[in-house]
């Protein structure tokens, strides 16, 4: 049986590591943007931001 909440929480931590390394001399409010738009490509697999936003539950 898998775990899918580890995996979920492994790739977020990941993608946050990533995005960490990028966004090194920026802002918090940068590097969160960074962060939730690499997170949305990622889950969405589009660059639209519609598809984005929908990957990440927000309203359009």
């Amino acid at each position: 049986m898998n775990n899918f909440t580890t995996n979920t929480y492994e790739m977020k931590r990941e993608i946050c590591n990533f995005s960490k390394k990028i966004c090194k001399n920026t802002n918090k409010m940068q590097s969160k943007f960074t962060n939730d738009m690499i997170y949305g490509i990622l889950k969405s697999k589009d660059i639209l931001l519609s598809s984005i936003a929908d990957a990440l539950l927000e309203k359009n």
